[in-house]
């Protein structure tokens, strides 16, 4: 009989195994139970077995279980310790090979306690894997082999976007009876090895990056060249679609009442696919009111679109108390502003687009009338962009780019919609009809911006006096930039 010391001892393991076991029962990404639970019952079959000469002679047999479940246990921990090791360091690991290295070991310590422990004769184990073999093969074989060739060809590893058939997936567990992958749907699809063997599989991770499509048709009015810039403007400000490969937009096919454009672009994650082409569909839309660019009639006919000019219900008096509500326009008579009204358009932009981008040049401001916009601006080195606030239409500042105008400066910041917003849109000319009809009228706005310019370079509670130096230098500064600029 054992000795009370390693009966305690082994007491205490199969304790300390089976409470590991308790511990990890809802299976981490490190360890499983069945390791500890392997350990608990070798340790706990050991510690009654019976031994000595008195022993029964079904005592070795127990004894040669309670190791080979030892044994298993052990290999089984270090198997998940190994590839949990490998997962940390985005190493892929084929399941089809963890579970031939697992079972072989399996089968090697199970063949070292028979001969060690059961004295079994060599020649008699060497039919027991052939068996096996034969046995599960006769079963299997279509999976196993199909599973083998996924595996050893690799088509698609875990994380992979795939495309089998009509599933559409991310793959999530590889193996060499069947692959699961999760729709978009948050479906968990099992495909069996021998159907992906004998289907044609579009892996669209592999390469780092994939392409999508939009076909779209347009009236034969609108020439091919501006269709294309505004559609590939509209693109730069989507942060999915790369810069590299450039996206490619131009006619693909002409119809008795349009021509058909294909868009292609690129995304170097196709999980957004799908939230890309929505937002491309939906910008499309905003782009093409407020470019007046026309769709066949009559299935996919527009609202109707806006041509350059006001909304006809708009009155001047509305117009006026808008124009009011901006800082450098609010002290100009109804008869001045009214040289400006027929610069002015109505915009709608779609959540997301961009309205003023950081650096380029300004050659008009808007008036925000319905929405919210955030102000974002970009570090020049590492091109993050940080959104630094936000304007809102019931803001007493609902309005931005006036300054970049006047002065003719790049942009110091990007505006993007925050919401659909629509906009009054004041270009350049106006402010030249304005200037060359009433020059005098220079000198008051260009005092005004001088000033907000100062208070904002000084970072001061209020503004600077009109009276102080630096404004009045500003301000000679600005006007002579604004003469050179509107021509009076």
């Amino acid at each position: 009989m054992p000795s009370l010391e390693l009966v305690a001892l082994q007491g205490a393991f199969a304790l300390a195994a089976a409470l590991a076991a308790i511990a990890f029962r809802r299976r981490t990404r490190i360890l499983s139970p069945p390791g500890f639970i392997m350990l608990a019952l070798g340790a706990t079959l050991e510690m009654v077995s019976p031994r000595g000469p008195a022993a029964p002679p079904w005592a070795s047999y127990v004894r040669a279980v309670a190791i080979a479940l030892t044994l298993c246990g052990f290999i089984r921990l270090i198997a998940e310790g190994i590839e949990a090791w490998m997962r940390r360091r985005s190493v892929h690991v084929s399941t089809l090979a963890t579970e031939l290295i697992v079972t072989a070991a399996y089968a090697g310590a199970c063949a070292f306690v028979a001969l060690k422990v059961l004295n079994f004769d060599a020649r008699q184990l060497l039919a027991l894997p052939v068996l096996f073999t034969l046995a599960s093969g006769w079963v299997k074989h279509r999976d196993l082999f199909s599973g083998f060739l996924i595996q050893t060809q690799r088509p698609f590893r875990p994380g992979d976007w795939i495309r089998l058939g009509d599933q559409v997936g991310q793959v999530q567990e590889t193996g060499w009876q069947a692959t699961r992958i999760r729709s978009r749907s948050h479906e968990i699809i099992t495909i069996p090895s021998d159907v992906l063997a004998k289907e044609t599989t579009v892996n669209f991770s592999a390469l780092g990056q994939v392409a999508d499509e939009i076909f779209i048709s347009f009236g034969y009015e609108g020439a091919p060249g501006s269709i294309e810039s505004v559609i590939l403007k509209m693109l730069a400000d989507i942060p999915e679609v790369l810069k590299h490969p450039r996206p490619e937009v131009g006619p693909w096919e002409f119809g008795d009442w349009a021509i058909k454009y294909r868009i292609r672009y690129w995304m170097a994650n196709y999980a957004h696919q799908e939230e890309v082409r929505c937002r491309i569909n939906r910008s499309l839309w905003y782009v093409m009111r407020r470019h007046a660019i026309s769709t066949p009639a009559p299935a996919t006919l527009l609202p109707e679109q806006h041509n350059g000019h006001v909304d006809v219900d708009l009155s001047q008096r509305q117009l006026i108390g808008e124009l009011r509500r901006v800082d450098l326009l609010a002290d100009l008579s109804d008869e001045q502003l009214r040289i400006v009204l027929p610069s002015i358009t109505v915009a709608e932009f779609g959540r997301g687009e961009v309205l003023i981008r950081q650096g380029e040049i300004g050659d008009s401001f808007f008036i925000l009338r319905r929405g919210q916009v955030e102000v974002i601006r970009e570090e020049l080195h590492s091109h993050v962009q940080v959104v630094v606030g936000t304007i809102e239409n019931s803001s007493p500042k609902n309005f931005f780019g006036e300054i970049a105008l006047l002065k003719g400066e790049p942009r110091n910041t990007t505006i993007r919609a925050r919401t659909d917003v629509e906009v009054l849109r004041i270009d350049r000319e106006g402010f030249r009809q304005l200037f060359q009809t009433r020059p005098e009228i220079a000198s008051t706005i260009a005092s005004i911006a001088a000033m907000r310019e100062q208070s904002t370079l000084t970072q001061a509670a209020e503004a600077v006096a009109a009276t102080s130096e630096a404004v009045v230098e500003a301000r000679n500064r600005i006007l002579q930039t604004m003469r050179i600029i509107f021509d009076f």
